[in-house]
């Protein structure tokens, strides 16, 4: 007997949106019934390549189709609210990539409707079941380092994420694209809650490059429990570097420290005549199967959806991170501190 299945469909079929469609088409429980993407071709190749049965660039199509009763949205960071509204206001459960939005109004509209029409709603905060993130925030559950002091937190990527990968890169910034993912980390590994920021920026690198977006954002923060972190993040790494992304996250305690490196670990080195290089093995799925942490997250929303199970992040845990990271850019604007309890609502 073949077990029941539910339809699923995807918004924004670009690199990211990609892996949405690797999971719903490789998941057992998932119809994958539709991709959406404003490039039509590139909507067509992806429902082809991973099994789903129709394509479109309209997604309001997908509103309209009751076979479809969750959807993922991976548009561009600035272009979540419009279709994560109307998709909440036509009953669709919903994982959107982090940041669930880019201004605290454009959040708060997206949380306000999904609670108002009673979905789930889940932030794609995906190293959140990252195994080294997982064992960290175990280890100071456990009491191994005692009492959490400083966070060192970092991750940064080449120029050719500003340039190549990104069109829209001159709409988002490294703190949107990155620091979004540290900070919902932090505060999950932490269970604490962010009281005070600080934070610099600098441009011209990238502008120099036609990208309009600073270079990098440094921000110290204060937590309610005494903890201080500080959060790096840059779009300027070189393009020679060994990976495309550099992601390191250390933390003092009381009675001992945690590191982890999760873009250096060097578990596969390559060597070229060029280049040397790290791939990364523990986020992209290998074969075909739903492996990775990249993709178990995605799992963990269609966990929820057909088995009412608690989404892995929540749309007040995407309200969190755009509230800080918001506190961030007035505080580099404004050159002083900001008070988490002072961000404009």
């Amino acid at each position: 007997m073949n077990p029941k299945k539910t339809g699923f469909a995807l918004i924004g079929a670009g690199i990211f949106g990609q892996h949405h469609a690797q999971a719903y088409g490789r998941h057992w429980a998932v119809d994958f019934v539709s991709v959406c993407d404003l490039d039509g071709e590139r909507a067509h190749e992806i429902a082809q390549l991973h099994g789903a049965r129709m394509s479109t660039t309209d997604y309001t199509e997908l509103l309209e189709n009751p076979d479809i009763e969750a959807i993922s949205i991976a548009t561009p960071d600035h272009l979540h609210r419009e279709i994560a509204v109307a998709c909440a206001k036509a009953g669709k459960h919903l994982l959107i990539e982090k940041p669930l939005a880019t201004t605290v109004e454009d959040t708060q509209a997206i949380l306000d409707t999904a609670n108002a029409s009673g979905i789930k709603l889940m932030v794609d905060f995906h190293n959140r079941v990252n195994p080294a993130m997982v064992n960290a925030r175990e280890a100071i559950r456990r009491g191994h380092i005692g009492r959490p002091a400083y966070i060192y937190s970092r991750l940064s990527n080449t120029t050719m994420v500003s340039t190549d990968m990104l069109r829209w890169a001159s709409e988002s910034s490294a703190l949107w694209f990155l620091a979004s993912h540290m900070i919902d980390i932090v505060c999950w590994i932490l269970e604490d809650k962010v009281h005070k920021v600080y934070a610099v920026s600098r441009e011209g690198i990238l502008r120099d490059l036609g990208v309009q977006a600073p270079d990098f954002h440094v921000a110290t923060i204060e937590f309610c429990n005494g903890a201080v972190a500080v959060f790096e993040n840059a779009w300027i790494l070189p393009r020679s570097h060994a990976t495309v992304k550099d992601l390191k996250l250390e933390i003092l305690g009381s009675e001992g420290a945690l590191y982890v490196d999760s873009s250096h670990n060097r578990a596969l080195e390559i060597y070229s005549e060029n280049k040397a290089t790290y791939p990364d093995l523990l986020a992209p799925p290998t074969g075909n199967h739903l492996t990775g942490f990249v993709l178990d997250s995605i799992a963990y929303f269609v966990d929820s959806v057909t088995q009412n199970t608690p989404v892995l992040a929540t749309g007040e845990d995407g309200l969190t991170v755009t509230k800080i990271i918001c506190a961030i850019l007035d505080s580099a604007e404004r050159g002083e501190p900001v008070f988490l309890d002072k961000v404009d609502m």
